[in-house]
């Protein structure tokens, strides 16, 4: 059998040579340039490239235009300018980024889309003012009333809430935001609060506290103003959920910098103003951890379409990909027909040169720059395996791997099979010289950037490590496959997870079994999640939690000592949690023992021979 070469069989073939020459652009694809007003008071557009800049003097029809998105994009003390002469100086000193895509047109011209690339803007809130701003929430909405506290790190409003009834617990629902269950120990509180009420309304005090670092939330139960609040209704996690709550409802207002009357803005106005580089419209957004007080601002930004001839620009330009009745790029057309095709063959021809371990993605200091930024913009699709992923995140994360497939359509480049998709897609195609359909997406656009960027030799270095990795979440695909039978289910996935400058896998089966003990009138079914993890120093971990009907066991399992002191610390937390949840936990213990070195059946291979 003749060995296959790597190399030689993704390397540009002699006689698909790139012509130098012309430089080539995808159609649609966006490209960050930069718009530099010349000593003729005219306009020209730069485009950096790997084959070299591009140059394109713009047509004097659009300088008021063009003005006007150079303009948007400088800070708003040069907004400010007395004289247009001072405006004109500074652009001729300074080149605006911009955003550009190019379109090939029926009669030769070129039609460019230029938007402004102001990037977001990233404000730090003090506890004090993330405090007032939460509550602004409320009173926007007419249904608190401010309470004057004689704290100033303190801040309350009297809120009129439904409670609801949840079999033995209470949930109580404030305006704008989910219902919240309360604490165990305020029941009979809440029920003498509710006979002397006569009905199911409660008042309720939202109090907000904070200090320098941080801020906490809670609600107590309604009193007269000049006296002091009842019982307490949360507890810890509650109050985080709480506080998670009200920024979610915050972020929902949909609320702008143009919203200059609302009561949110009064607050952030000073904190605005302190910036005087920001410039324009923005969208207010704050951080899904408000613990870290981080506003952020997203701009809206300028767009501006245009055309030009070719002779305007400093050097021919080829179009590689289709254009509706341009005979330029027929044959183009003809070898995207075939595109697919020809990728999935070089995919065949790769998958038994892969290496049987998973490659870590590790960021070496050997690595060529370009290189180092697509394994960056990969590691960082991943979930980071030191910060806990809400629901909707995890189950983003985990719908990815369980659809993973290298030549997918569409794939979602923020998660980790998405972006491992793209990445090997996009090589592939730069390696052939046939251009993909998702260098086309906005969202893969500086990805598409970066591998163009990429000599042959290191792309098909790159595209070795990129196929390596994505070989163990197909490893764990196939494992699930043997394993299903007809009465149950079996689910086994590899979670890659960012630790440091490295991935390591944690693996997840799920399992549908026969309950242990099973009762006379029939079978039950139990449902048993395992987890493997590598906890660095600390050694693997091995969770087993069975799930029978609402009844809930957990069992870690440890190889050392400090390791099981941890968990049998933070037991007690997620046994709480989980019976908020509803779910009652008749096991939750930690004990050290020998934990296998995977999950997978070890009889798992691309062949089976039966005898």
């Amino acid at each position: 059998m003749n060995q296959i070469n790597l190399d030689k069989l993704l390397q540009l073939a002699p006689a698909a040579k790139a012509d130098t020459a012309a430089l080539k652009l995808v159609v649609a694809q966006v490209y960050q340039g930069q718009i530099q007003q010349l000593s003729s008071d005219g306009f020209r557009l730069q485009l950096p490239s790997a084959q070299g800049a591009l140059q394109i003097d713009l047509p004097a029809s659009a300088s008021t235009s063009l003005q006007q998105l150079v303009l948007r994009s400088l800070p708003e003390q040069m907004q400010n300018l007395a004289t247009q002469q001072q405006l004109a100086h500074h652009a001729k000193l300074n080149k605006v980024p911009v955003q550009v895509q190019f379109q090939p047109q029926p009669d030769g011209q070129i039609k460019l889309s230029l938007q402004s690339s102001t990037a977001p803007v990233t404000l730090t809130l003090q506890p004090q003012q993330l405090r007032a701003l939460l509550i602004s929430l409320f009173s926007s909405q007419n249904a608190a009333t401010l309470i004057k506290s004689s704290d100033s790190n303190s801040s309350a409003a009297l809120v009129t809430a439904k409670l609801q009834t949840q079999g033995n617990n209470y949930l109580v629902q404030l305006p704008t935001l989910p219902a919240l269950q309360l604490k165990i120990d305020a029941q009979s509180s809440l029920a003498t609060a509710l006979a002397g009420s006569h009905s199911n309304q409660l008042t309720v005090v939202l109090q907000l506290t904070s200090n320098d670092k941080a801020l906490s939330t809670n609600l107590l139960l309604g009193a007269a103003q000049g006296q002091p609040p009842g019982v307490t209704l949360l507890d810890k996690p509650q109050q985080q959920a709480l506080m998670r709550q009200l920024v979610q409802a915050f972020n929902q207002l949909q609320l702008s910098t143009a919203n200059s009357q609302h009561p949110a803005m009064q607050i952030l106005k000073p904190v605005i103003a302190a910036r005087p580089d920001i410039s324009g419209s923005y969208q207010l957004q704050l951080q899904p951890s408000a613990q870290t007080a981080q506003l952020q601002l997203l701009p809206q930004k300028a767009q501006l379409q245009l055309s030009v001839s070719p002779q305007d620009s400093n050097r021919p330009i080829q179009f590689v990909a289709t254009g509706s009745g341009n005979p330029a790029t027929s044959k183009a057309t003809a070898a995207n027909s075939n595109l697919p095709l020809a990728v999935q063959q070089a995919w065949r021809n790769l998958l038994p040169l892969l290496s049987t371990r998973p490659d870590l993605l590790a960021d070496l200091p050997e690595l060529p720059e370009p290189v180092q930024q697509v394994l960056q913009l990969v590691r960082h699709s991943q979930p980071d395996g030191s910060k806990v992923l809400s629901a909707s995140q995890l189950v983003t994360q985990l719908q990815s791997l369980l659809q993973f497939q290298p030549l997918q359509n569409q794939p979602n480049v923020q998660t980790s099979g998405g972006a491992l998709a793209v990445a090997i897609q996009l090589l592939l195609g730069h390696l052939m010289q046939k251009p993909q359909n998702a260098a086309l997406q906005p969202a893969n656009q500086k990805l598409a950037q970066l591998i163009n960027s990429l000599e042959p030799a290191q792309a098909s270095s790159l595209l070795r490590q990129l196929a390596s990795h994505s070989s163990t979440l197909q490893q764990s695909q196939l494992a699930t496959l043997d394993s299903n039978q007809a009465t149950q289910q079996h689910l086994l996935l590899q979670l890659p997870l960012q630790q440091g400058e490295q991935s390591v896998f944690s693996q997840i089966q799920l399992e549908q079994r026969e309950a242990d003990g099973k009762q006379q009138s029939g079978k039950e079914t139990q449902w048993q999640l395992t987890m493997r993890f590598e906890l660095q120093q600390l050694g693997a971990l091995l969770v087993v939690a069975k799930l029978q009907q609402q009844q809930l066991q957990l069992q870690f399992y440890t190889e050392q000592q400090e390791a099981k002191q941890l968990a049998d610390r933070f037991l007690p937390i997620l046994k709480d949690r989980c019976t908020m949840q509803g779910l009652v936990v008749s096991e939750a213990e930690c004990v050290l023992g020998k934990i296998p070195d995977t999950l997978l059946p070890r009889a798992n291979s691309l062949l089976a021979i039966k005898v």
